[in-house]
């Protein structure tokens, strides 16, 4: 069960390698806006053969008038918010963007009314059992949103182990990186879970002072940026880059930077965006987090090329430098043996990269432009040591193992946990 861009990022090479491996495996998607359709990703699953589909065309109830009726207005009202507040964020005030979000509103509302009327513990266990799922898995997602709740009371009771699989990769050290970081908070999403699976021990060790049943949680490496995945990835990238410009032979930079609700020090980082632009021997392209929602108004204003529309994968390969704050991008960035500049003065978290020592540290708005000009000159001189890098990715991609196969341990313990619930047999 997918929702969301960055959820379809970690769960789609798991998808790939059960299928790649002969196992029966279906993803859904339960949020009705999002565009199935356009993701490189699924078109890529669904050629090798997987189904996709969203939860409630595949499983809805239209041989109800009434059914049909909800279900077609708020999927118009969608299409009609997609195609008037997608047109970047300096169109932001315009009437059409404004008739664009009143139509979301109303197709919000009608969604949530067909939900309460139609999606019940019912519909549930139909989609289980029609569907013969032998595990259903999700991304962190609170039991509230979408149908978690029904989904996973309807596999409780026909023992069918419900599993999270990360959707990010866990990078913060500090107790509240964020307003929504709370002990409470991950108790409330992860404790029905019949199993959690974790990136790296660091989650494994947040998730257990916040109550989570150690025995259930399992550290198996990040399956998004996993070499075998990273290769794959490159193949079926839908190749966007020829729309930002070459930079004229200066210093290719991407700057990605937190989500605001990140602790993000916005006004600072929009000084730094100004400062990036007027720089002469580098050529700075942004790309805000696609979790910015509700934030996008702040990049309006910006010198910077917003680059939003292209896919970080593709964006990393044409870079020379990566500035991040506290995204977990940095991964892909040092997997790849590129300089990845971090901008510590951005936020008052603490990170684990730098804390490993597995980045070029920055302080200050000075220390950011001496960095880039002696980058200009010589792209890979960086003062952080390869080896720290290395302890650093095996400890969050491999999950503190160098050796794993990660997507063939995350095959294996979920084929384990259908053996152990009786659902298939060797």
């Amino acid at each position: 069960m997918v929702r969301h861009f960055n959820d379809i990022d970690h769960l789609a090479p798991v998808a790939w390698k059960l299928k790649v491996d002969g196992y029966p495996v279906a993803v859904y998607c339960m949020n009705p806006r999002y565009d199935i359709e356009s993701d490189y990703r699924l078109q890529f699953l669904k050629n090798c053969g997987i189904t996709i589909a969203h939860l409630s065309d595949e499983f809805g109830r239209h041989h109800d008038p009434f059914y049909n009726i909800l279900y077609h207005l708020s999927q118009k009202c969608f299409d009609i918010e997609k195609k008037f507040t997608s047109q970047g964020p300096k169109s932001g005030k315009s009437p059409l963007v404004a008739f664009g979000k009143l139509a979301g509103f109303v197709g919000r509302k009608t969604y949530k009314l067909r939900r309460k009327m139609y999606y019940n513990l019912r519909w549930a266990r139909s989609i289980l059992a029609r569907s013969q799922a032998q595990v259903i898995c999700f991304d962190y997602v609170m039991p509230s949103l979408y149908f978690v709740d029904i989904l996973m009371r309807s596999a409780k009771e026909m023992s069918i182990p419900s599993i999270a699989l990360p959707h990010g990769i866990q990078l913060y050290t500090n107790a509240e990186s964020k307003p929504k970081s709370t002990d409470s908070r991950r108790f409330e999403k992860f404790n029905r879970f019949d199993y959690v699976v974790a990136p790296n021990q660091l989650r494994k060790e947040i998730l257990v002072c916040s109550g989570i049943d150690e025995e259930k949680i399992i550290v198996l490496g990040s399956a998004r940026y996993c070499r075998k995945w990273l290769d794959q990835n490159q193949k079926i990238l839908p190749g966007m880059m020829n729309i930002v410009a070459s930079g004229t032979g200066k210093l290719k930079v991407v700057l990605m930077p937190s989500k605001p609700q990140a602790r993000l020090d916005v006004e600072r980082m929009l000084s730094t965006c100004a400062m990036l632009a007027d720089l002469d021997t580098v050529h700075v392209v942004i790309k805000p987090h696609t979790r910015s929602r509700g934030y996008q108004d702040l990049f309006a204003d910006i010198q910077l090329p917003d680059v939003s529309q292209i896919h970080t994968a593709e964006l990393l390969e044409w870079a020379d430098v990566l500035l991040v704050v506290g995204s977990s991008v940095i991964l892909e960035t040092l997997m790849f043996g590129k300089p990845a500049l971090y901008l510590k003065y951005l936020h008052p978290n603490t990170t684990l990269f730098e804390e490993m020592g597995a980045c070029w540290t920055i302080h200050d708005e000075d220390e950011l432009k001496e960095a880039l000009l002696s980058l200009s000159t010589e792209k890979t001189a960086v003062p952080y040591a390869q080896e720290n890098v290395d302890k650093f990715l095996s400890e969050v991609v491999y999950g503190g193992n160098q050796d794993r196969e990660v997507l063939a341990a995350y095959e294996n313990f979920l084929l384990g946990c259908c053996r152990q619930h009786g659902a298939i047999t060797d």
